[in-house]
């Protein structure tokens, strides 16, 4: 998962719709004071790539990427 930090607004959105319950509103505050999402410390495999919070996201700032393709497209440059 990939978070632009800068263009997060606060919502919570994200959070209410992960499946999974792992992400959580952080204590970091970015450039437009809002609270950030961040994953649940150690809960980053329980993530199912379901892009839920993304498509949820009305600041277009959180990414789901597929780790698996990210790191052969990686090998074969």
């Amino acid at each position: 998962m990939f978070l632009n930090k800068g263009r997060c607004g606060g919502c919570r959105a994200c959070i209410a719709v992960c499946p999974t319950g792992i992400l959580e509103l952080s204590d970091e505050l970015n450039y437009r004071i809002a609270y950030i999402p961040k994953v649940k410390e150690g809960k980053e495999k329980y993530c199912t790539a379901c892009r839920r919070c993304e498509f949820a996201c009305p600041d277009w700032c959180i990414y789901v990427l597929d780790e698996e393709k990210a790191s052969s497209e990686r090998a074969k440059t």
